[in-house]
């Protein structure tokens, strides 16, 4: 009976959700960190946050000479010359440089040799730009930078970006670290205040930034909204599908938009996947390849090289987009990513020759953050696995299995939330996983069916129920919400019959697992038993002492 009652109450227990705004640090490093190679000093600074480069290992030095062998790239020689023009002038207020430089960068034909949009590589160093400080003289000096970029450029889609980032940075500054419920007053009224204002300047410059069709804008959408009190999952999902609509190819606004998709902001468990199958096949010049540039942010930024353990990144999908960024940008920083996901995947098959073609040219700050080990490790790998595709197979099901956990929890934590809606919706991607699988199981149906009496579909709940009971008839849960589904819609004698049913099954487990049953367990089986003895079935009572 334990186990039993369990099965579907501890989806319903353990679920814990706080609001992302608990879950809200100074520093989201899960999410944001500094994603640039070790570099010279004035280099490093000119560059931060630049593009989807490698992370900054603190070991680089000491590497061998393998890890710099491309620190003279073109692509690396165009990223810290734009880093660096990009600084020169925000420190200069040097306002007429920026938008000459602006101008001369703008648009989807800018790219660096691996792909990267340089006018990305612009915005990096207007959101970077600032300290992490709670000096308000410092940031009302900032905000008056912001203010005469404006000025001297009123119609400037990049100035009043500039303006926003620097609002959310402050507020976050001002905000400081910890969760939502150990900050004061004064840090809660400076973030929503902030972030208020930030989102202001954002919705004031939308036609313009439009009007110029300038996609920062849309990340900068995403980087402040989740900040605001506006923000929920939902509304946020809308706002990726809007930037979609008309960048789909801008990198930095789904990798932001990934991050604060994640379950610590309230996302689905599949929504980072279902983010990255999206930006795949909507179109646009790499259609094809985001699946594999998203999955190389994120696995910097948040799986640090367990990208095949903990998210829902499918190495076969993987490889072809790879397959599609190569062709299209065959630099060497890319095939070395690829190289270094094929052995994360241990597809031998597909590193050896990208190994091959890569010769004297790898680059350790693309293989993870213990690089040098990690390569090593993999050039020793030299013969294919005969078992590869029965091995991707079995792969694939531990993750459904995975998701589908995941999935549960993610209900369970809308339903704590009364999103019964919502939770109804995750429930049937739950639902899905499972016929994936080749099964049907009682959890999932169970809480499909508390789902639609919740909502007051009765004879849903009956079928929810009736699906479920081959896979555990003796369930007394079941019996309960299906009788109880029959009886609201008035067919009384089948109630009774659940009710007889649920009510035996109950008297013979109940003895030997109410001991071991929680408060919360204990409260469901007493509202079953109120419900059976209705119907004059009765069933063992215990002390709750």
């Amino acid at each position: 009976m334990c186990n039993n009652i369990r099965l579907a109450l501890t989806s319903a227990s353990s679920g814990r959700h706080e609001s992302p705004k608990h879950n809200r640090s100074r520093r989201t490093a899960l999410i944001f960190p500094t994603l640039i190679p070790r570099a010279r000093r004035p280099a490093r600074l000119a560059i931060l946050l630049a593009c989807l480069a490698a992370p900054a290992f603190s070991h680089a030095a000491a590497q061998p000479p393998a890890a710099t062998a491309a620190q003279g790239s073109a692509d690396r020689h165009v990223r810290e010359e734009l880093a660096s023009e990009t600084l020169r002038y925000l420190q200069a207020r040097d306002y007429k440089g920026l938008e000459a430089l602006y101008r001369k960068i703008r648009g989807a034909g800018q790219r660096t040799p691996n792909g990267i949009w340089k006018q990305a590589q612009f915005y990096n160093q207007l959101r970077a730009f600032g300290q992490w400080s709670t000096d308000a003289a410092y940031w009302d000096t900032v905000q008056g930078q912001a203010k005469a970029w404006q000025k001297q450029y009123p119609k400037s889609v990049p100035a009043r970006l500039f303006e926003a980032y620097m609002l959310i940075k402050r507020a976050e500054a001002d905000r400081g670290s910890g969760y939502y419920n150990t900050l004061t007053e004064k840090q809660r009224r400076d973030l929503s205040q902030g972030s208020a204002a930030a989102m202001r300047v954002l919705e004031e410059t939308q036609v313009l930034a439009a009007k110029a069709d300038d996609p920062e804008w849309h990340r900068a959408m995403l980087k402040v909204l989740p900040f605001t009190s506006q923000f929920t999952q939902e509304r946020y999902q809308k706002k990726i599908g809007a930037a979609m609509a008309r960048h789909p190819n801008y990198h930095e606004a789904y990798f932001t938009a990934a991050g604060y998709s994640m379950a610590h902001w309230g996302g689905a468990p599949d929504a980072v996947e279902q983010l990255a199958q999206d930006l795949n096949n909507v179109g646009g010049k790499e259609q094809g390849a985001m699946y594999a540039r998203l999955y190389w942010y994120m696995d910097q930024t948040a799986y640090k090289g367990k990208i095949f353990e903990v998210s829902q990144a499918d190495w076969p999908t993987m490889r072809a987009s790879f397959e599609a960024l190569v062709a299209q940008y065959p630099d060497p920083w890319n095939l070395n990513a690829y190289a270094y996901f094929a052995c994360l995947a241990n597809d031998v098959g597909a590193m050896a020759p990208v190994l091959a073609r890569l010769g004297q040219q790898i680059d350790l700050r693309a293989w993870g953050e213990n690089g040098a080990a990690t390569h090593a490790r993999c050039a020793t790998s030299t013969v294919a696995d005969p078992q590869f595709d029965s091995k991707q197979a079995a792969a694939r099901k531990v993750r459904l299995r995975r998701l589908l956990t995941e999935t549960m929890q993610h209900a369970a934590a809308q339903r704590g939330r009364k999103e019964y809606k919502e939770e109804l919706e995750t429930l049937h991607k739950a639902e899905e996983l499972d016929r994936a699988m080749g099964w049907v199981s009682m959890p999932v149906q169970y809480n499909l069916a508390r789902a639609f009496f919740t909502l007051k579909r009765y004879e849903e709940t009956v079928s929810a129920i009736t699906a479920g009971l081959p896979a555990q008839p003796d369930y007394t849960d079941a019996y309960w919400m299906r009788g109880q589904a029959l009886e609201a819609l008035g067919r009384k004698d089948e109630a009774r019959e659940d009710f007889e049913k649920g009510a035996r099954y109950l008297r013979k487990v109940l003895p030997g697992a109410w001991a071991g049953l929680n408060a919360t367990q204990r409260a469901n089986v007493a509202e079953m038993q109120r419900k059976f003895l209705e119907y004059g079935f009765a069933t063992p009572t215990f002390s709750t002492d």
